[in-house]
């Protein structure tokens, strides 16, 4: 979202200083979430045998595999170019990110209905949480989604 245009956060930001902000968001984001997953990986319950825990662990490792790559990119971007192109590496960071977002909230989505959740929140407020997170996910998807179809645009533009 740091990218789109009508971000009231950070849409005065220069291109640079909005990949400087989405960057540090997904550091401290993806950080926090692989260090849950990895609090849930070294517990001794078994939690992986649940559809939540299974799709967890999917968006954990993308999670990680994405941030691997914001660092290569960022830090080696020669390298990575005489690989890719950039609107190849662009298309593939868009796509991956939603991805890797999609499983998180699919993981949330599922977690509101585990045994846990219901045990410490009471049923009828479920719903609410259920509403709010889709919102959210609707919300915060168009951007990404729109930038997708654009880059997809070009790049068909570019290879014919």
């Amino acid at each position: 979202m740091s990218h789109y245009p009508y971000n009231p956060l950070t849409n005065r930001l220069s291109h640079r200083n909005k990949c400087r902000y989405h960057a540090i968001l997904q550091i401290i984001g993806g950080s926090m979430a692989l260090l849950g997953a990895l609090g849930k990986i070294r517990s001794t319950e078994v939690h992986f045998t649940t559809w939540h825990g299974k799709i967890g662990l999917s968006a954990a490792f993308m999670c990680f595999s994405s941030l691997c790559g914001g660092f290569l990119n960022y830090f080696q971007p020669k390298f990575i170019h005489k690989i890719y192109t950039k609107a190849e590496v662009k298309c593939r960071h868009n796509f991956f990110g939603m991805i890797t977002f999609t499983l998180g909230i699919a993981t949330i989505f599922l977690g509101y209905f585990t045994q846990f959740f219901s045990k410490y929140v009471n049923e009828n407020v479920i719903p609410a949480f259920v509403l709010a997170t889709a919102l959210m996910y609707l919300i915060t998807i168009i951007a990404p989604l729109q930038s997708f179809r654009n880059k997809l645009k070009y790049r068909k533009k570019f290879i014919n």
